[in-house]
């Protein structure tokens, strides 16, 4: 994935995750192409302050799921969004760091 792609990513998931769990909340975002289940995935990781978010971060999952998947579509893209939201603590353990 070139680097204009990955970068047009990371903003898609920023837009998302700050719509979804307010711009306080969301300190990074890491997108990497790969395979999920035989079928291509983006997989997003997220650094978001759960004391800043506007709402549980299981609620934040689900949405950022349906809300990556519907624009991924729309983009005519076949990937399915992959999430992880991480804390500070894990986010120097992710395989991309």
């Amino acid at each position: 994935m070139s680097d204009v792609a990955t970068a047009e990513l990371e903003q898609l998931g920023r837009d998302a995750a700050r719509l979804v769990a307010g711009d306080a909340a969301v300190a990074e975002v890491e997108v990497v192409a790969g395979e999920s289940a035989d079928r291509p995935a983006y997989f997003f990781s997220f650094l978001i302050d759960p004391d800043r978010a506007t709402q549980r971060l299981g609620l934040i999952h689900t949405r950022l799921v349906q809300r990556l998947r519907d624009e991924l579509i729309a983009r005519n893209d076949a990937h399915y969004p992959v999430i992880r939201l991480l804390d500070r603590a894990d986010w120097g353990k992710r395989a991309g760091a």
